[in-house]
């Protein structure tokens, strides 16, 4: 892959002049209001318009630096596992799935800019030093984001040059020989601050509690802002990552054993990679953002972005039930898997207030391109592997041979769409909310069937009602949408799978803005899914058999959040999800995902005596879940509900020195990760603590 152009960039912020600083224009116009620690209370990633949360007719979550930091989550899979209303599944060493509302979460933004996630590329171990905070929507979100599953967005809202120069550096040590060095730094370019940059960089290398397993990773990234005029901001940005995992597993562990009983008693270090295992990734990426804001208050915006990875996996997966006593009966598939990844994406749009019927109003309108490109070598073994006794598995084989020649497949995406969005002031209480989207969906490939989808309309609408100054109720109505290739009796693609959220809560603000409360609750529904035609039994021209779209699974709940400082110096984070899933005969649907989830976390910084010590946890529970048919002989397998918590403790020891002290797992609980990944399961992480020594300049 030709990343000339991305080093060169990369380079330049390396060694870009030290000294500058300006005020944090962020990417999606959320207003930090400073509470010791920040409170963010506006949000732009459900409809592209900057309203506080309140006025935002979804659940959305904004999970802050100090959050991100104080727990140590060094990666978008870190934050996912403690994120409210997201279930977050590690299936691998090196891979990682969520869900939300009884569906996966499909839809990533980098800066409100739509792009593609792979787990296969590992995106979900991309590094939190690229970011400043994370927005979360749960529901449909397919207004700005196009194609996807009604189940949630995320936008990674990356860091920008802070107001005054200066950073921080740390160093973390912690269980299974891991260690990691970060520095964050802002600086002015110009005397005058009209041009400003920050660079940031992570390493950390580990073993792991999995035999073989290893973990080495390195994040570069810098950004740099400057003042064109008092109106225009231009920012240019890359940054570089290489990850580079041993011992790394394709596929889970087994779940039972040969007779039909559960195979929980494996320890955790147990592992299914071989000796040579191994899914090296690299990725490069560039972006650009011009804004300006005019003398009505009216901005227009446009961001492009460019980004490349390629992969190189040499993979074993191992399958089958071991007899419980000699431990034969496993299976042996190896791979060799090297894909690249070039994607493009672009975003112009322009939101501002307008006047009609003696009210101001908000417009925002807006245009959006993406395209991704991916070619893949599979190779296949000329030799099989022998497994013999699973339980004496040291992963001491030889890498089998393998063809000179690979099965090549190459498929390209292209996503186009056109949004419109407005916030309609009725009454001093009354607030409408409506827009839509035009979208064009292109798919080719040389492995797969061919399929267009064009002027796909996606609405969006939502009502809300002050009660008063605190209080709000409202309801929303948001729909998605997912291209198929399936076809029907006469040979004609069946339309896109449509997904909507209907949604009905209320929020507020209490203790001066410095607390938010949420309830709502949902009905999440998919329409149009294809299916078997019983009608017409026949195959079509090229094999397949004639489909018909009907309605899908459907999802029910209702979720609580509680977030903020309720007193001085206590910061409270709380959610409860309840949510049941059902296809379309009212059988259930998704048990592997828990119909409850509760996420708890809390800092307390003290004052007095004791002010430089801070003290926090996370308490996180679920709910039992099962797949059936998972067994030998179809038994079912599950994972009793469970908690976890986790401790925080820092101390200043002067004005930029700290010392921090995280304990994951605090009571070392054994459970399953994953259950349903290839009917296998994935043990979470046993009990494990982490140093920090972190100093600020």
């Amino acid at each position: 892959m030709q990343k000339t152009l991305l080093a060169t960039l990369i380079a330049s912020f390396l060694f870009a002049p030290s000294t500058y600083a300006s005020e944090d224009k962020s990417a999606t116009n959320i207003e930090v209001i400073s509470i010791k620690g920040s409170r963010l209370d506006k949000a732009a990633t459900a409809t592209g318009l900057p309203l506080t949360l309140r006025e935002t007719p979804q659940s959305v979550t904004i999970i802050d630096q100090e959050f991100i930091q104080s727990f140590s989550l060094n990666s978008v899979a870190d934050l996912m596992f403690l994120t409210p209303g997201i279930y977050a599944q590690k299936a691998e060493t090196n891979r990682y799935f969520f869900s939300s509302r009884g569906n996966p979460i499909t839809n990533f933004q980098f800066d409100g800019v739509p792009v593609n996630y792979s787990s296969f590329f590992n995106d979900a171990s991309t590094d939190t030093i690229l970011f400043d905070r994370v927005e979360v929507v749960r529901g449909a979100t397919g207004l700005l984001t196009g194609a996807g599953e009604p189940s949630a967005a995320i936008n990674l809202i990356r860091k920008r040059p802070k107001a005054t120069p200066g950073g921080y550096v740390s160093a973390k040590v912690g269980s299974w020989d891991s260690y990691r060095v970060e520095g964050d730094a802002s600086v002015d370019v110009t005397d005058s601050g009209a041009v400003q940059a920050r660079f940031a960089a992570a390493y950390e290398k580990s073993d792991s509690y999995i035999d073989l397993a290893k973990d080495e990773n390195l994040q570069v990234y810098g950004v740099i802002t400057a003042k064109l005029s008092d109106s225009t901001l231009f920012t240019l940005g890359a940054d570089y990552s290489d990850r580079d995992p041993k011992g790394s597993t394709w596929g889970g562990l087994p779940l039972f054993y040969a007779d039909g009983s559960l195979a929980n008693d494996l320890p955790r270090s147990t592992t299914t990679a071989a000796s040579w295992s191994s899914w090296q990734r690299n990725g490069a990426n560039v972006f650009a953002t011009l804004e300006h804001d005019f003398d009505n208050n009216w901005d227009l915006k446009f961001d492009v972005e460019h980004r490349e990875d390629e992969m190189d996996g040499h993979l074993l997966y191992l399958y089958g039930a071991p007899d419980k006593t000699t431990g034969l009966g496993m299976g042996a598939s190896a791979m060799i898997y090297q894909s690249t990844r070039k994607q493009d994406a672009a975003r112009l749009f322009a939101s501002g207030p307008f006047e009609l019927f003696g009210r101001e109003h908000k417009l925002t309108a807006g245009l959006l391109y993406s395209k991704q490109d991916t070619t893949a070598d599979s190779y296949y073994p000329l030799n099989s592997i022998s497994i013999g006794n699973f339980f004496e598995w040291d992963g001491s084989v030889a890498e089998p041979n393998y063809p000179s020649t690979p099965i090549y497949q190459e498929g390209e995406d292209i996503q186009k769409g056109a949004y419109l969005a407005t916030q309609i002031n009725l009454h001093d209480q009354w607030m409408l909310l409506l827009g839509g989207r035009i979208s064009q969906y292109k798919f080719e490939s040389n492995a797969a069937a061919d399929y267009n989808n064009s002027d796909v309309f996606t609405p969006y609408a939502g009502l809300i009602y002050n009660l008063n100054d605190s209080i709000s109720i409202y309801t929303s109505y948001t729909e998605i949408f997912q291209p198929q290739d399936a076809k029907d009796a006469n040979n004609k693609r069946l339309d896109p799978m449509t997904g909507n959220n209907i949604e009905l809560g209320a929020k507020g603000d209490f203790f001066d803005e410095k607390l938010t409360a949420s309830i709502a609750v949902f009905k999440v529904q998919k329409e149009n899914v294809a299916e078997r035609d019983p009608n017409y039994p026949t195959p079509l021209p090229d094999g397949s058999y004639p489909m018909r779209g009907v309605d899908g699974t459907s999802n029910q709940g209702y979720e609580v959040e509680l977030n903020g400082r309720p007193v001085e110096d206590w910061d409270l984070f709380f959610s409860y999800t309840h949510s049941t899933s059902e296809d379309q005969d009212g059988a259930a649907f998704s048990t592997h995902l828990p119909k409850d989830l509760i996420r708890l976390s809390s800092l307390y910084h003290f004052d007095g005596a004791l002010a430089d010590l801070t003290v926090g946890g996370n308490l996180s529970w679920q709910s039992k879940i099962y797949k059936d048919d998972a067994g030998p002989n179809g038994e079912r397998s599950e994972q009793d509900s469970y908690y976890l918590v986790n401790l925080m403790t820092s101390y200043q020891l002067t004005d930029d020195a700290k010392v921090q002290l995280n304990i994951n797992n605090l009571f070392d609980k054994k459970y399953y990760s994953s259950i349903d990944f290839y009917n296998q399961g994935f043990f979470g992480e046993p009990r494990n603590i982490e140093l920090n020594l972190s100093y600020n300049f």
